[in-house]
């Protein structure tokens, strides 16, 4: 039995024109994703796609960057193909786990976290609320890029998979959106 997940990554930019202020996400690898399970210890232990993609922050305003999970129904995986009718069908994206490392360490994420849907997402780098300037160290939010900070403007994702056994066999996906936005 293999079940093949799909997991497309989507960068989302959001910024507030009325400033004029600058905000953009570069993906410098890994759009694409795709996981396929063959083994009982693959589908008990996850499977984990490290550096699987990298992107670079510009700004020239204080940012927050969040991540969540885009699909049909809020929380669930999308079932494209099924493979047979045993197993149940709602998978939640919370099966997908995700790493944001940078150089510096400023992500507030260094550890594997559960994914959400990106109605209730998890901040990488600031809050929903109006973050303090941090210019060095965990939570940076400063105004730059990341070819002249590349300590604390770039990001490397990693990715763990563990979908155990009671799901049905199938091709599922979901979009991961990694979104930036000024911090107001």
């Amino acid at each position: 039995m293999i079940r093949r997940l799909l997991l497309l990554t989507v960068f989302h930019l959001f910024a507030s024109y009325c400033f004029a202020q600058s905000l953009d996400i570069s993906i410098t690898r890994g759009t694409d994703l795709d996981f396929t399970f063959t083994t009982i210890r693959q589908y008990t232990n996850g499977v984990i796609r490290p550096n699987a993609t990298e992107f670079r922050v510009e700004s020239s305003a204080e940012w927050d960057l969040y991540v969540g999970a885009q699909t049909t129904t809020p929380g669930q995986w999308d079932l494209l193909t099924a493979y047979s009718s045993a197993g149940s069908s709602t998978v939640p994206v919370s099966i997908l786990e995700i790493r944001a490392v940078s150089p510096g360490g400023t992500s507030q994420q260094n550890n594997f976290f559960q994914l959400r849907d990106v109605s209730n997402p998890v901040y990488l780098i600031g809050s929903g609320a109006d973050d303090a300037l941090v210019n060095s160290g965990v939570g940076t939010n400063a105004p730059g890029d990341g070819s002249n900070n590349p300590f604390t403007h770039r990001f490397r994702i990693d990715y763990k998979l563990t979908p155990g056994m009671g799901y049905q066999p199938g091709v599922y996906s979901l979009t991961v959106v990694f979104t930036i936005a000024e911090d107001l």
